[in-house]
Parts: structure tokens; C-alpha cells; sequence
């Protein structure tokens, strides 16, 4: 249906302000740079704008090779980035083009698996490909393989709360309240809960490349391997929070993408839209209609 101006994306977000104004917002891993639109009547009709990081008071991410594969927005035109290495994030004003605060994402050394905390410390390792903001200022970080898992970050001494239903952000909400005026702030989260996929899980969806809030308040997952959409129930911290598990209840191949499907948003109107990483000629937004969330 068109392109995100962007040389390379490798991720996809939507935010839903309380007057219901409706953001795209994309980043890709060659440069430093946010893309975003505002939704109107017409999907085909986007017009995108272009922002440098440069131009962001605060910033850290280098403006080549910035490791960019996740973004967020919340209601509040707060924007998440997360860097896939180093391991952290950036909660930026997209209208004061300012950083509220500097995230890592820190997993303990006596939590999660073994497999999880050696690929978590590998400076080469998969990291985070996808985010989605939730309540209490946590996080639900989608880790893309080796292994791929879902990951609950909040502050030390925070208990898991899990993913769906009302720990999704309300349209209009902040994702963090806690930011000043002044300055940006060092935030600290340490992983609270992981789910790993289910052998069933596995064989449609090779890896996690995105995740957004789908129907009925579930969460919908892509994979680049798979080339498919998976929808997901909510999930509760398992009574060891790190021994979760998940597993689709929907799941549709997806046919006619270029290279590399890295991003996906369901709109207002439950079309989702996927964004990809490479594609010659140049052509990287695809939209596939309401009517596939019906499918047996």
C-alpha cells in the first residue's frame, strides 16, 4: 500500500490520544530517525513526517548503526524506543522533542533461565525486537529467539501483573507518571515474569519479531520466520514467574510480504498493518484487511 520513509524498518507502533487522534510512529535500525503520521479516513492516504534523533534534547542513541528495533506511543505522544544492544530504552516528549528518561533493562543473574540470561548478556545475542507499554510503568518486551520469549520488566520490587485485558495503557495515558519538567530521568527495570512459547507456539512462529494489543484485549505477535500473525490470550505470572508459558489461539500465514516483516499495528478499524525491513523496489507497508481476524 506504500512505504514508511525510512531506509529500514524494524518496527511499528500506534498511540490513541484522548481527543482520538491516531499515530503511526516507525523507527528503523540503519539511522537514528522516527517516522509518523496521523491517521485519518483513508489508510492509503498517510503522510508521513520525519524526525532525526539529533534534533531530540537528551538523546544517547549514535545516529548510525542505532540498534533501534522497538517503539511505543502512548496516549500522552510519548514515544518508547529501545535499542536491541545495549539493552535499554528512551521515553521521549515527541511534542518538546526532549528525553524524559534513560531505561536499562536489566535481568538479574539469579532469575529467568539459563538459556534467557546468557543470550540476554551476549552483546551479539537477540535482545528485544518489540514492546508494548503497560501499566505501573512496565514493560512487555517480545525477545525474537535463542530463545524467543515474553518478557515482563518493571521496577525492582514490583510484582508481575501480566499482560492483556487491563494491563494494556488507557487511550490517553502516560506510560510513566513519575517524569518531571525539568530533567530526564535513569530508570532502572529488571525482568518480573517471562512466558516462553509453547512446541505448538514454535512450529507457526519460528521467532518474535513485533507485538500490539489485538481484539478483545489480547495480543497479537509476528514472525519473520513464520511469516505469520499469531493471536495470543492474556497471560498471568505462572506461580514461578518465570516459567510461564503462551500459545496462540489464531494463527494465519501471511503471503505476498517482502523481506524481513519486522512491525505490525491493528487500527481503530481492526485492519492490522506490518511494516518490513527490506524491499526492492521500494515498498515496505502492507495492510491486511478486518476481514482476516474472521478466518476459522
Amino acid at each position: 500500500m506504500g512505504a514508511v520513509p525510512l531506509a529500514e524498518v524494524s518496527g511499528l507502533a500506534l498511540g490513541r490520544s484522548r481527543d482520538d487522534q491516531v499515530t503511526v510512529a516507525a523507527i528503523g535500525d540503519r539511522a537514528a530517525t522516527i517516522a509518523w503520521a496521523t491517521v485519518g479516513d483513508a489508510i492509503e492516504d498517510l503522510e508521513w513526517q520525519t524526525l532525526s534523533l539529533r534534533e531530540v534534547q537528551g538523546t544517547r542513541i549514535p545516529e548510525s548503526d542505532p540498534q533501534l528495533e522497538a517503539i511505543a506511543v502512548d496516549g500522552a505522544l510519548g514515544i518508547l524506543l529501545v535499542q536491541e544492544s545495549p539493552c535499554r530504552g528512551e521515553y521521549i516528549d515527541a511534542r518538546q522533542r526532549r528525553v524524559l528518561a534513560h531505561i536499562s533493562l536489566d535481568l538479574p543473574d539469579d532469575v529467568g533461565s539459563e538459556a534467557l540470561r546468557a543470550s540476554w548478556g551476549d552483546p551479539d545475542g537477540s535482545h528485544a525486537e518489540g514492546v508494548v507499554m503497560l501499566k505501573d510503568g512496565h514493560l512487555l518486551i517480545v525477545k525474537e529467539k535463542d530463545p524467543a520469549a515474553l518478557l515482563e520488566f518493571g521496577p525492582a520490587g514490583d510484582v508481575a501483573r501480566g499482560f492483556g485485558g487491563d494491563r494494556w495503557l488507557d487511550v490517553g495515558q502516560p506510560w510513566w507518571q513519575g517524569v518531571t519538567a525539568s530533567s530526564e530521568q535513569d530508570l532502572s527495570l529488571v525482568l518480573l515474569a517471562s512466558w516462553d512459547p509453547t512446541a505448538q507456539m514454535l512450529a507457526t512462529s519460528a521467532d518474535l519479531s513485533d507485538a500490539d494489543v489485538g481484539p478483545a484485549g489480547g495480543l497479537i505477535l509476528l514472525s519473520d520466520q513464520g511469516s505469520s500473525i499469531a493471536v495470543v490470550p492474556a497471560g498471568s505470572p505462572a506461580p514461578d514467574p518465570f516459567a510461564g508459558s503462551f500459545e496462540a489461539t489464531m494463527v494465519w500465514r501471511v503471503s505476498g510480504l517482502a523481506n524481513k516483516p519486522e512491525g505490525i499495528i491493528v487500527l481503530p478499524n481492526l485492519d492490522v498493518l506490518v511494516a518490513c525491513d527490506k524491499q526492492k523496489p521500494k515498498r515496505n507497508l502492507f495492510v491486511i484487511p478486518r476481514a482476516s481476524w474472521d478466518r476459522d
